[in-house]
């Protein structure tokens, strides 16, 4: 026996999403087991077509689709038949009653529901629930989302809280990996396994692989995480960033159209911008790749095992080569040497007791 359903696609009337999946795609996964019939301009062939009956949304579990299914294989042979069940979220038609009728999948429109009489209901013994796409929104993004759940948890996902995540459907996600309360993943992501991602960050178009940690409060957007990667908190990657393997980025910490290298580490309070960062080089606090003149973004290039003090401006265009330092406070504009140590601040000047003087010239002033 031949049972197909009409693709749903091709119903132009709604356009609701729920997880960044349409509301139609929702219904594909659901009743996953039947064969969508997508119209051309073939004749359709089959013993049963399943025709969905929008606005309304059949809110049922594997075992009921099973049900109706296995109802339809006992019904062979039988002529003219319209099927439904009570609340009307389907119609099924036999192929001698398509015919009859003279309908046609044409341009998505198959029939309008009213016109259909002598529909006869199915009974379910599993439980069933018909819902409004208008009026019952709500009851259905919870009937999507704990579907969402199980599914997840099929494959080895672990949701931390049931009620406080957002992970657009579709989304590839590894075995063991960990999502806690408050985690949003949208768009082309894809998470690999034993990845853990902590409360409230923010993934968008981005691969994170294998055993990666994102403590909470990141923003990644546009970007691919090696494995082993540490990020965190609170730091924000963006348009193109890659992040090696095994390196770190810290809190507050945010890095743009960049490279940061494989074992390198830039931990706190820094701007890492149209740079490319070589193997095992640390990035001190407060360090700024000064990538922006008014008119251009110019790039900074640290290659590999260079240590970059804390407080210093990298003033672009310049690289920083190999096996060098670089003085915590210092404003760089030419390259360095490898193996050079650069230092570029001013000498420092202590004023003895210009606090006493200034102090003295104040209360002065107030007793004139």
């Amino acid at each position: 026996m031949i049972i197909h359903a009409f693709d749903t696609l091709y119903l132009k009337a709604n356009n609701l999403s729920f997880r960044n999946k349409n509301i139609c795609l929702w219904i594909k996964e659901i009743f996953k087991d039947l064969d969508f019939y997508i119209p051309d301009k073939y004749e359709p062939k089959f013993d049963f077509l399943i025709i969905f009956n929008f606005p309304k949304f059949l809110q049922i579990k594997y075992r009921g689709v099973k049900e109706i299914i296995d109802f339809l294989q006992t019904q062979d042979g039988k002529d003219k038949n319209i099927f439904s069940i009570k609340g009307l979220p389907f119609y099924i038609i036999s192929y001698s009653a398509f015919k009859e009728l003279n309908l046609s999948l044409e341009n998505g429109i198959c029939f309008e529901s009213k016109n259909i009489n002598n529909v006869e209901l199915i009974e379910l013994k599993e439980e069933f629930k018909v819902l409004d796409l208008i009026s019952d929104l709500r009851e259905i993004e919870d009937f999507l989302v704990n579907y969402q759940i199980k599914k997840l948890m099929n494959d080895g996902v672990i949701i931390e809280d049931f009620n406080n995540f957002y992970i657009d459907e579709g989304t590839e996600i590894g075995e063991r990996t960990t999502i806690c309360s408050g985690v949003v993943i949208k768009g082309n992501s894809r998470i690999g396994e034993r990845v853990v991602i902590f409360p409230n960050s923010y993934i968008e178009n981005t691969v994170v692989r294998e055993g990666t940690v994102i403590l909470p409060g990141c923003v990644i957007r546009d970007s691919i995480i090696e494995k082993n990667v540490k990020l965190g908190p609170y730091c924000h990657l963006r348009m193109s960033s890659l992040v090696k393997e095994g390196a770190k980025i810290g809190n507050f910490v945010e890095m743009k159209k960049s490279l940061l290298g494989k074992g390198s580490k830039a931990m706190h309070l820094t701007y890492i911008g149209d740079a490319k960062i070589g193997k095992n080089v640390n990035i001190g606090a407060g360090t700024i790749t000064c990538n922006y003149d008014g008119v251009n973004k110019n790039k900074t290039f640290i290659e590999d095992n260079v240590f970059i003090g804390s407080g210093t401006e990298l003033i672009a265009p310049v690289t920083i080569h190999k096996d060098s330092y670089v003085g915590a406070g210092s404003t760089i504009t030419d390259d360095v040497p490898e193996g050079s140590l650069a230092v570029a601040r001013q000498k420092q000047k202590n004023l003895l007791d210009w606090v006493k003087r200034k102090r003295k010239k104040q209360k002065n002033k107030l007793t004139k």
